[in-house]
């Protein structure tokens, strides 16, 4: 059970929340430099296809990958520059 306080900033809580989980992380990672084809993603990341795929949608929809397609193949990229976010953590 979750507990529920009203929070000034709930769309960055949010996003911190969807980056805990520690694949969505690896594909926001390996995505920073570099865009990668879910194909690859997902042998990078040590997931299944469809797990590294829906992990990719749900990071788009908080806005912290961008996707296109390009054929049969999906890219991403990550939108974080993951240093200047530890530098604000720090």
């Amino acid at each position: 059970m979750h507990r529920t306080l009203p929070l000034k900033n709930q769309k960055i809580f949010e996003k911190i929340c969807e980056l805990s989980n520690i694949s969505k992380f690896k594909i926001v990672e390996l995505t920073q430099d570099k865009e990668m084809s879910i194909t690859i993603l997902s042998k990078e990341a040590n997931l299944a296809f469809n797990k590294c795929s829906n992990y990719c949608s749900s990071l788009e929809n908080f806005g912290l990958v961008t996707k296109h397609k390009e054929g049969k193949e999906v890219f991403v990229k990550s939108n974080l520059n993951l240093d200047k976010l530890f530098m604000l953590l720090i």
